[in-house]
């Protein structure tokens, strides 16, 4: 088939006709809500009226003025609802027909775009990807645009109705070049930007950021700082201390969700007020109340064993619903972070005192 490059007139029409399309799909879905309906009451009925006639014996239906009232007032209903389906049966042949044809009107559009980016796709994998050695900064930058490149196609593939780009292989072999490869966001090409204002036009919206989760929740799970790169591109830390980076992780969280007035109040207290408060780090939830975070840093394991002051647990046991602690493992190019929110702490430490304190008498 031609590849055809999607243009605004193709692509005003084709959006007509998803408008088209779903109000005919709604349509259908009514009448078949009411033939549905149908043959729930029809049940019902039946239902009914074979319980009377065990409740009567058989007998006494037409003797029991209420009974024949009720049973002929159902019967009506029945009688009625099936007239009305069945007249309605004809539009809804009627309705489907008219689905087919707008859906024979999507389609070729929706194959001609498919093939027109699945070309483009092709090409630049065969130019750019396939058979290159990697470990340059020129691969690298090519595989990081390709990823974007699936990601567009990925958005315009969640709106099409009748077909898709093929794009699970690139997916695998994606998959399986960026194993242990951090990528740096490269200049989007002329194909990549036309990728992208498609995939807008046809979402007819801005793509919104996505929402970060807070430190305390996403690293619930231990794994490598994420952003670890761009922290480290943004701030200068005078060394890995694990206190430091989770001032800044806490401070990056609440700068990505528009609260940088609560991020420039994140402190450092066990630096800048000394360390008797129980915990290291001041911070705050989206809602702008207090987070208290004990940090407790290794360059062993997240698993190994750490040490907390009397002070620190007691801390810990009176602030139930804001008080964290982080564990930070300073080893390797990117750290590694663990949260543990205070009742996961009390439920799965096991807390020994190696220490007594002796007052002479």
């Amino acid at each position: 088939m031609l590849q055809v490059k999607p243009n605004d007139v193709a692509l005003e029409e084709y959006k007509n006709n998803v408008s088209i399309y779903r109000d005919l799909k709604k349509e259908k879905t009514l009448l078949f809500g009411g033939w549905n309906a149908f043959f729930l009451y029809g049940f019902f009925y039946v239902l009914i009226f074979f319980l009377w006639l065990f409740l009567t014996n058989g007998q006494g239906i037409g003797d029991d003025l209420f009974g024949s009232i009720w049973l002929a007032a159902l019967a009506y209903g029945f009688l009625r609802n099936f007239v009305i389906n069945f007249l309605n049966s004809g539009k809804l042949n009627q309705l489907e027909q008219e689905i087919k044809e707008v859906e024979k009107l999507l389609r070729s559009f929706e194959v001609a775009t498919c093939d027109y980016y699945r070309a483009k796709l092709e090409e630049f994998f065969i130019s750019n990807l396939y058979k290159k050695r990697s470990g340059n900064s020129i691969f690298e930058e090519s595989l990081s645009e390709f990823q974007s490149m699936i990601e567009k196609l990925s958005v315009i593939n969640s709106k099409f109705i009748t077909t898709r780009i093929p794009l699970e292989a690139y997916k695998k072999y994606l998959l399986k070049r960026i194993v242990n490869h951090n990528f740096q966001s490269s200049k989007k090409s002329e194909e990549l930007i036309s990728i992208a204002n498609f995939a807008k036009s046809v979402s007819e919206r801005r793509e919104l950021k996505k929402e970060i989760p807070a430190p305390e929740k996403f690293y619930r799970t231990a794994g490598k700082i994420y952003n670890w790169d761009d922290i480290i591109g943004k701030r200068k830390m005078t060394g890995l201390k694990g206190e430091e980076i989770v001032v800044v992780i806490e401070q990056e969280y609440l700068e990505s969700i528009n609260r940088k007035d609560l991020a420039d109040k994140v402190r450092h207290v066990a630096v800048e007020d000394g360390d008797g408060l129980g915990y290291d780090i001041l911070s705050f939830f989206a809602d702008g109340r207090e987070k208290y975070i004990e940090v407790k840093s290794t360059t062993v394991s997240l698993r190994s064993a750490y040490y907390i002051s009397e002070n620190e647990l007691g801390f810990l046991r009176e602030h139930t619903e804001d008080a964290f602690i982080y564990r930070v493992l300073i080893s390797g190019d990117t750290p590694e972070f663990k949260s543990y929110s205070n009742s996961d702490f009390l439920a799965m430490s096991k807390i020994s005192p190696i220490q007594y304190i002796v007052h002479v008498k």
